[in-house]
């Protein structure tokens, strides 16, 4: 049987500025070309057990750690963060925070320029996984620059070039809007089916993330593990909304409508989702009785805009022929794409 490449045991650790442990008796198995999503609550520990995996603990916080945690056959509390990179690449949720280079070019070499390579085989390297994320045409830009999808693709480069066997994800759809966080998806993807890595993500997006499948999904909260189950087992139990975790929308509806879910029927994705007559009968049914809501009171208008332009310069627009009425008492949404304008607008 092939050896965990990352394995918890009976791993617990403590801020030193906290009285109890943030993470409790962990034990948890992750084998070589997995792809599992870490999910809970805010406050449940899931960050700290990323933290933990690529060294930023204890080194950078520091506190108790018992148990034993091993990375890729390293003793990952006594190798520290340098070593530890050489074996996981790590993207943050805020990739501004992740940039070091004036340009992508100077980001991506980075990690080889401390190992001392000579410039021939960097660049080779660094065209190489450019490449491979699809920012090859953008490394003499300035990584500010660029769309927030983009620059999840420099730091993921970044991380990529040194070569490393686990790739792990802090809440990679954080700053992504719907659009843009299915490409990120589809982008961690596509590398794992390249480079054969092994792919940890943390995330409480769950729908977003399993636009792609994942092998398992881990749930944590309170810093221990509840669950570490497949895809359509845990998404058959009420375990995600019990630890105030938003379950994918189609699933809610089914429950809504007096669908059971089972494993059998694949709820994971709803392209995979199996229903018979019986179901299918159900969720018709329950849609079609709802009961139509009745018109809003007339109001007084708040605020009015008709026609509304505006750029930051001449040539750059942001705003082009805006108008909407906002009238007393109404709570309103303002959505869209990243870049959209929806800031500007507010």
């Amino acid at each position: 049987m092939q050896a965990p490449i990352i394995s918890f045991k009976d791993f617990s650790f403590q801020y030193r500025a906290q009285k109890q442990p943030t993470l409790r008796h962990i034990n948890l198995d992750i084998y070589p070309g997995e792809r599992v999503l870490i999910a809970g609550p805010s406050g449940s520990g899931k960050s700290t057990l990323g933290s933990c995996l690529n060294g930023l603990i204890p080194s950078s916080y520091p506190g108790t750690v018992t148990g034993s945690l091993t990375v890729d056959g390293v003793d990952a509390p006594k190798a520290g963060v340098f070593a530890l990179s050489h074996h996981v690449g790590t993207v943050l949720q805020d990739p501004d925070g992740q940039f070091i280079g004036l340009t992508v070019g100077e980001d991506i070499a980075f990690a080889l320029e401390n190992d001392c390579m000579p410039q021939a085989p960097m660049r080779e390297a660094v065209d190489r996984v450019a490449a491979l994320v699809g920012v090859e045409h953008h490394l003499g830009h300035a990584p500010h620059e660029l769309s927030g999808g983009q620059k999840q693709r420099v730091s993921l480069a970044g991380v990529m070039v040194d070569e490393v066997k686990v790739l792990l994800f802090d809440e990679p759809l954080a700053n992504l809007d719907p659009a843009t966080g299915k490409q990120a998806i589809e982008l961690i993807d596509d590398i794992q089916h390249r480079t054969g890595a092994t792919v940890v993500i943390i995330e409480h997006r769950l729908e977003d993330v399993l636009w792609r499948s994942v092998d398992r999904i881990v749930l944590m909260n309170e810093g221990e593990i509840l669950a570490d189950m497949r895809p359509d087992e845990l998404l058959s139990t009420s375990l995600l909304a019990d630890n105030g975790i938003r379950e994918p929308l189609y699933l809610t509806a089914l429950r809504y409508a007096g669908v059971a879910i089972t494993p059998e029927k694949k709820p994971a994705h709803v392209d995979s989702l199996s229903l018979d007559e019986a179901d299918t009968a159900r969720l018709r049914a329950w849609f079609e009785a709802r009961a139509p809501e009745p018109p809003p009171p007339e109001k007084s208008v708040l605020l009015e805009a008709r026609g509304l332009g505006f750029g930051y310069t001449r040539e750059r627009r942001v705003l082009t022929d805006v108008s909407f009425t906002i009238r007393r008492g109404e709570m309103l949404a303002i959505v869209g794409r990243n870049g959209a304008g929806k800031s500007t607008l507010s």
